[in-house]
């Protein structure tokens, strides 16, 4: 099993825990077993919930994770998560917020969290991909006027 390597990895993969779930009877009852819940928060009123050794893990789905769920780290997925998620502290008003939240997705399923959950939201510079993308082309702008000759950069500031 491959761990992800960027943050939409993670998202895409909370996004199908949710297809996964309603379909997988058996990935539902292990849920009340999880430690550390991942929560795509872009959506303030939606948020959307997933775990470590899911999220963190490229392309699984319940057959595969029901079949090789011993076999993975959740250490490894917290390692490699830790990059795009930020943990919120017990007491703290986001991390009651995010629980009552939780608990009443799992209810919904029959399931309620352990009683001690390690809960994770995703860091505020993944909300928005386009700003990524707007970054990445003021990175491109930025070497191509490196490459200009003094003359033109100088016409080019003129410009702006």
């Amino acid at each position: 099993m491959n761990l992800i390597s960027d943050a939409q990895q993670a998202l895409d993969n909370i996004d199908r825990l949710q297809t996964e779930l309603a379909q997988s009877p058996e990935l539902v009852e292990r849920l009340g077993l999880v430690h550390a819940w991942y929560v795509d928060t872009r959506d303030k009123d939606h948020p959307r919930f997933g775990f470590s050794k899911f999220v963190g893990y490229k392309k699984l789905d319940s057959k595969i994770y029901l079949d090789n769920y011993k076999d993975l780290d959740g250490r490894n997925t917290e390692w490699i998560l830790k990059d795009f998620f930020d943990e919120l502290q017990p007491g703290t008003t986001d991390y009651q917020h995010y629980h009552e939240e939780l608990t009443d997705w799992l209810g919904g399923m029959g399931r309620s969290p352990r009683k001690k959950v390690r809960i994770m939201v995703l860091k505020p510079q993944f909300f928005d991909q386009e700003m990524d993308e707007d970054r990445r082309l003021l990175e491109l702008l930025k070497a191509v006027v490196a490459m200009l000759p003094l003359q033109q950069r100088l016409e080019l500031r003129g410009y702006l």
